[in-house]
Order: structure tokens, then C-alpha cells, then sequence
């Protein structure tokens, strides 16, 4: 009994961990081919990341360019002006973002990144384009600074011990758009961009110095374009999480186009409500900003412009560590107004949202809507070449979905459906899971037979060749079970002890089960077959 207790909980325990794997093994196989594809734009269900991916296309980088020359005061009565060509000048140049408000190519952004004051900063960057000429002209002219160097320059014309006096001439800037809107360019410098990706600012229709509201609104010659819709930022609050869409200094780790015109994303969040001493409405934010992201916009978890970047205070203005400040979406509203811009979705945008919003839905038929969406967007607007990834993804999921495509004004492609999206990884694993269910079953099967064969060979000698006789009759002997109906084993079958074996037990007979028992047994010790009866009726 207790080997046939053994068997019965192996088995069983075989039998649990076979259910147990091949429900692993089919949730692994099934689930494989989500995790294979990854999904541009992130958790697009979640209604902030989806708000920002529809915003980031329409953020641009500006280049602003400011031509300058310095002259030196040489000891005793020497006066020089660098560069030493007349016609020449060092081209300082300034970094900052901004993002369209219209359709009509009209750029918001902070005022100091297209009209940087001439302070400190600015000669500072003049005395670095100079000091390698003057520590050459030196060289050449002062024995006692033969061996000074460019760093040297820098510093005794910072502190003043080298006097000098700067000039600059009228800035000029370009916008670039960045790799969410165009992709991979490819370009091996600006020189080289595709065209309609970079466009020279021809107008700053308004600006606010940055003593006061460091705002403006600035033109480049493009057409229906994307853009941003300017929010309300009465309605921003302390502990609120805002997102900066930007080109800080400290991201740009290559020299590429495709390095420099990739935006960065940083959460912020509001510590408190401020006002400058020229009435300006500041929102002070705590955060990673940077210098680069002067001008972005911040936005709302609706992806509204609320704020814009404008500048920092403390030894490290930029980064973590200083205290960053945005001017608030009210003073651009404003200047909107004023020059009675209209700031309604364009054509372009118009498809933009309509193919990103079936692209995030959830409905019957959405990617296949999406992948309709962003074919038309596509094929009107051709320079939007990173809404190619959304559309590819969408293709894949329309071909691997279940539900019925919504229906569709244009003509139907003749091109094949897209063939479902099954990774090798996924193929891998089913054949794995088929291969390991089926060693398990022989496993169990094994497991099986083997005890079998051991119950079988730990039975008394006496009862072996009935066991052998039964299974394979022999010819010369009779069939004893011949005409007897089988009557199962009652559970709990008593077990007599040695005090009550009287010696007329002792005598064996052999049972029509064929099987050997006592005389006096009523049930058989192998298969618990009754006593038969006697000749007599007994």
C-alpha cells in the first residue's frame, strides 16, 4: 500500500508540474511578440506623454550668430583691433530653442536668444575667438610675453589687467528643425541638411528685452507649419509638473547635425508664483535647465505652452543646482494679441493630431486609421519623415489585429495585406515550450512504468508466476479466470494479525481469480476477488 501511495503522489506531482509549465510556457509565447516590438512614442495611452510627443515636432533650434571685434590696449599707447582685417570679424555663436505658435512660421521664444545683451558673457565668448591672435601678436612684438599663452590672454583681459574695448554688430539667427520632425538626416553638417530643414529669421515681429519680459515672437519664411497652442498659466499652481522641450548645451555630445538637432525632454516642476521688479509674471521652477533650452517652451499636461524658459540665478544659473525661472505664457498671449496672430491649427497640424490620436486610441479599426493618417501626412507633407515610425508601427499592428479596419474613403491599395509581425524570438520559444511539454510527458509516462516495474518485482516469490500465468497463459495450464467477473479492490481491506491465523489457514488453494489464498479467506490477498463458494452451496 504504501508503494502504490508513493506512485499515486508522484505521479500526481508529475501531473501538476506538466499543467504548471505548459501554462508558462504559453504565456511566454503569447505574450513574446509584444514585448518584440517597440512602441515609438512611449505609453501613448498615458494623455501627458501622448500631449508632448504631438508638441515635440514643432520645437526648433536657433542658431544666433553675433559678429564682433575687439580692440586692445597695448602698454604704453598701442591701440589694435582684432581681427586685423578690416572686413573680418569673430562670430560668436549663441544656442536656444523655441517653438511655432501659427502656422504661418511665426516662432515663440525667449528674447535674449535671438538679441543677446552685450554684457560679461558676451565679451567673455569675444575675448576666447581673440586670444589666440593677440598671444600671436605678442609673440611677434612684446619680448617680455614671448611665451604667453592663450589662456593667459583670456584671463588678464578678463580681469582687466589687458584693457580693451568690445564691438558687436547687428545679430542675425537660423532655426533648424529637429530629428522629431525630420528623422535622421544623415547630413555630415549643416552645410549638407536637406532642404526646407533649416530657414534664416527675416522678422522679429515683437520682443520684450530681458529686463522686463525677455519674450519675442520671431518670423521665418515657412509654410503651414506644426505648431503649439499657448496655454493659460494662470492656472499653473505650486508642485505642478511642467516639461521642457529643449536643446540644452550639456546633451550635445556630437558634432553631427542629427546630434545637435535631437530635443531633450525634462520634467520640472513648479516651486512658486513670482513677479519681477518690472512687473513681469515669473513661474520659478525647480529642475534640470539648462543653457540651451532658453526659449523652449514648458508645457502643461495637456501639452500647452504655460512657460518659457528665460534664465537662472545663483553661482550655477544652469542645471540642477540653480534656480530656474520661466516667463509666463500670459506675457506671450499678450504679444499675440497685440499683433493679431492667428494661432489655429494649420492643415499640417490638423493631420498630425488626427493621425496620433488614432494611433493612441483604442477603438475598433484605430490602427488601421493611423496607418491611413499618417500615409496622407506622409505624402503632403514628405520633409516629415519621423512620422514614418509611427505609420510602420501601425502597419504591423494592422496586420496582426483581429478587429474589423473602420472603413475608408480612399480606394482600397492593391497591394497585399502586411503579413503579421512574428519574431524568430517568438518562433524560438514555441518550438522550445513544444519540446519541453513533450519531455515532460515522457517524464511522467516514464515515471509511471518504472513503478510499475518495481511493484511488480518487490512481490512475494510465491505469487509471481500467478501474476505470470495471468498476464501470458500457458496452453498446458487451464484459464482459471475463465467465466469469472473481475470485483474491485474494497479500500481499507483489514489485515488480519498473526494471533488470529488458526492453522486451517494455512492450507493454500488456488482461487478462480488465479491467485493463491488461504481456505478460510473471504476476500483475495491480490485482488480482493470474494471467496467463491463452495461445491456444496456453502
Amino acid at each position: 500500500m504504501n508503494q502504490k501511495n508513493n506512485t499515486f503522489m508522484n505521479n500526481r506531482i508529475w501531473f501538476y508540474l506538466l499543467i504548471i509549465t505548459g501554462i508558462f510556457c504559453a504565456f511566454i509565447t503569447t505574450s513574446q511578440p509584444a514585448l518584440a516590438d517597440s512602441m515609438p512614442g512611449g505609453n501613448v495611452k498615458d494623455p501627458t506623454v501622448k500631449a508632448v510627443d504631438l508638441a515635440q515636432p514643432a520645437v526648433v533650434r536657433i542658431i544666433t550668430v553675433v559678429p564682433g571685434k575687439l580692440s586692445v590696449h597695448f602698454p604704453p599707447s598701442t591701440d589694435v583691433t582684432f581681427p586685423q582685417q578690416d572686413a573680418d570679424t569673430y562670430e560668436i555663436t549663441l544656442s536656444g530653442t523655441g517653438a511655432f505658435i501659427t502656422s504661418n512660421g511665426d516662432i515663440l521664444t525667449a528674447d535674449h536668444v535671438v538679441n543677446p545683451p552685450k554684457d560679461q558673457q558676451l565679451n567673455g565668448a569675444l575675448y576666447g575667438k581673440a586670444a589666440q591672435d593677440i598671444a600671436d601678436y605678442m609673440h611677434q612684438h612684446d619680448q617680455k610675453n614671448a611665451t604667453i599663452t592663450p589662456d593667459q590672454v583670456t584671463q588678464q583681459l578678463t580681469s582687466g589687467q589687458l584693457k580693451s574695448t568690445a564691438t558687436f554688430q547687428k545679430a542675425s539667427s537660423s532655426v533648424f528643425l529637429s530629428t522629431s520632425y525630420t528623422g535622421l538626416t544623415n547630413a555630415s553638417d549643416f552645410k549638407n541638411l536637406p532642404a526646407g530643414v533649416g530657414a534664416n529669421v527675416d522678422q522679429i515681429k515683437k520682443e520684450s528685452p530681458v529686463d522686463q519680459q525677455d519674450t519675442a515672437i520671431i518670423h521665418v519664411p515657412m509654410k503651414d507649419t506644426l505648431s503649439v497652442p499657448i496655454g493659460d498659466s494662470t492656472n499653473v499652481h505650486p508642485q505642478d509638473k511642467l516639461t521642457i522641450v529643449g536643446f540644452p548645451g550639456n546633451a550635445d555630445v556630437g558634432k553631427s547635425p542629427d546630434s545637435l538637432l535631437t530635443s531633450s525632454l525634462n520634467q520640472i516642476y513648479v516651486s512658486s508664483l513670482k513677479t519681477s521688479d518690472s512687473g513681469a509674471p515669473l513661474i520659478q521652477v525647480g529642475g534640470n535647465v539648462e543653457h540651451g533650452d532658453s526659449g523652449g517652451p514648458a508645457l502643461d499636461d495637456q501639452g500647452n505652452i504655460v512657460g518659457v524658459v528665460s534664465f537662472g540665478v545663483g553661482d550655477n544659473a544652469a542645471g540642477p543646482n540653480g534656480t530656474s525661472f520661466l516667463q509666463a505664457s500670459s506675457s506671450a498671449q499678450a504679444m499675440v494679441k497685440s499683433l493679431n496672430l492667428d494661432t489655429k491649427a494649420g492643415k499640417q497640424q490638423t493631420l498630425w493630431n488626427q493621425a496620433f490620436n488614432a494611433y493612441a486610441g483604442t477603438d475598433s479599426g484605430h490602427w488601421s486609421q493611423a496607418q491611413q493618417n499618417f500615409a496622407n501626412l506622409q505624402k503632403s507633407y514628405p520633409l516629415f519623415k519621423a512620422s514614418q515610425q509611427f505609420q510602420d508601427y501601425a502597419s504591423k499592428q494592422t496586420g496582426n489585429s483581429v478587429t474589423t479596419p473602420a472603413p475608408q474613403q480612399n480606394k482600397p491599395s492593391s497591394q497585399p495585406a502586411p503579413r503579421s509581425a512574428t519574431s524568430w524570438q517568438a518562433i524560438a520559444l514555441t518550438i522550445a515550450s513544444i519540446v519541453v511539454l513533450l519531455l515532460l510527458v515522457g517524464a511522467v509516462f516514464g515515471s509511471a512504468l518504472r513503478a510499475r516495474r518495481k511493484t511488480k518485482q518487490q512481490q512475494p516469490a510465491a505469487q509471481q508466476p500467478m501474476a505470470a500465468a495471468a498476464s501470458a497463459p500457458d496452453k498446458a495450464q487451464p484459464d482459471l479466470t475463465k467465466g469469472v467477473t473481475s470485483t474491485p479492490q474494497p479500500a481499507n481491506l483489514p489485515i488480519p494479525k498473526p494471533s488470529q491465523v488458526g492453522q486451517n489457514t494455512l492450507s493454500l488453494k488456488v482461487w478462480p481469480c488465479g491467485h493463491m489464498n488461504r481456505q478460510s479467506a473471504r476476500f483475495c490477498s491480490i485482488c480482493g476477488e470474494p471467496a467463491p463458494s463452495s461445491p456444496d452451496g456453502a
